[in-house]
């Protein structure tokens, strides 16, 4: 067999010396950025990551923290404690709702609210139900509506049934302008 020639003799590795590869492997071993609150606090950067998961208590491998028990040895005890106690603190909390439905769906359900109040079958058979949706759908639309607590107290406090402080993540519903501008796009052409 003769020498590579062509292609795979071009791709032959050309080692550089004016880098410093070991500088460069020890700025990739950088520790991650670790964002939970609990971990930062209670981490010891001169204990290894196995010696401060244990000591906190958490499993430092998934895969053996569920080890066949050997009922010889006793179970340490983390040094750490509060460590998992904020950590279940955190877990059990009840956290906001931040679900809001897109404009054209909340339109929808105001104008047909105003239209036609609570029913439902009536709001199925309006022209302005473009996809068809049946009674039950627009039932489920319009619950979906008033479960989002910013939209539906925003169309409460422009309907003026409430009169409490406003809020910063409530919606401004002009029902007028919805109303309106549904009822000028369905008016045929007069000529």
């Amino acid at each position: 067999m003769g020498k590579a020639s062509g292609v795979s003799r071009r791709r032959k590795k050309k080692f550089d010396y004016n880098k410093n590869l070991k500088k460069l492997h020890k700025k990739q071993l950088t520790l991650p950025n670790v964002r939970c609150k609990q971990l930062k606090e209670a981490w010891n950067s001169k204990k290894s990551y196995r010696k401060n998961m244990e000591e906190m208590g958490l499993a430092a491998d998934p895969n053996k923290s569920m080890p066949i028990r050997d009922f010889n040895e006793e179970k340490k005890k983390p040094v750490k404690m509060e460590v998992i106690d904020e950590l279940v603190a955190e877990a059990t909390a009840p956290k906001p709702r931040t679900m809001k439905l897109p404009t054209e769906p909340m339109k929808f359900c105001v104008y047909m609210i105003e239209k036609h109040g609570e029913d439902f079958q009536a709001m199925a058979r309006d022209p302005k139900n473009y996809y068809q949706l049946t009674p039950a759908q627009i039932r489920k639309k319009v619950n979906k509506f008033k479960s989002v607590p910013c939209q539906w107290n925003g169309y409460l406090r422009a309907k003026g049934l409430i009169d409490t402080e406003e809020n910063d993540e409530e919606y401004q519903i002009d029902i007028g302008e919805i109303t309106s501008q549904t009822d000028a796009k369905s008016a045929p052409m007069e000529q």
